[in-house]
C-alpha cells in the first residue's frame, strides 16, 4: 500500500478502468471494496502513510509538508463506485470537479 496514489507517477502504473468522471484513472492495484466506507478507510491509510513518509510520494510532492501533501491528495484522489457496484480508488491528475473549491474554501 505504500505505492503512490496522488501523483502522476501513480497514473502511469494504474490500471485504467471505469471512473465516474472523465479523466479519472482507477488505481486497481489497491483493490476493489464492497463499500464506500471500506474504500475510504483504505485510502485514508495509504494517504496517511504517504503524509508521514515523503519518500513514498511521487515526483513533485516529496518536498511538500505533510499538511500540504494532504491538501493536494484530497483534491486528486477519492473512492468511486464502478459500473459493477464495487468501490475503487480513483486518481485525477488535475483534480476532480469541485475539489479545489471544496478544499480551498471557495
Amino acid at each position: 500500500m505504500k505505492a503512490l496514489i496522488v501523483f502522476a507517477g501513480a497514473a502511469a502504473l494504474a490500471t485504467p478502468a471505469f471512473a465516474q468522471e472523465a479523466g479519472g484513472t482507477v488505481l486497481g492495484s489497491y483493490g476493489t471494496f464492497s463499500s464506500y466506507d471500506e474504500c475510504n478507510a483504505a485510502l485514508a491509510h495509504v494517504r496517511n502513510d504517504q503524509r508521514k513518509d515523503p519518500s513514498t510520494r511521487g515526483a513533485g510532492y516529496q518536498d511538500l509538508s505533510g499538511s500540504a501533501f494532504n491538501r493536494a491528495s484530497l483534491t486528486t484522489t477519492r473512492c468511486e463506485q464502478t459500473g459493477a457496484g464495487a468501490y475503487q480508488i480513483v486518481f485525477y491528475a488535475d483534480g476532480f470537479d469541485g475539489a479545489r473549491d471544496e478544499f480551498d474554501g471557495n
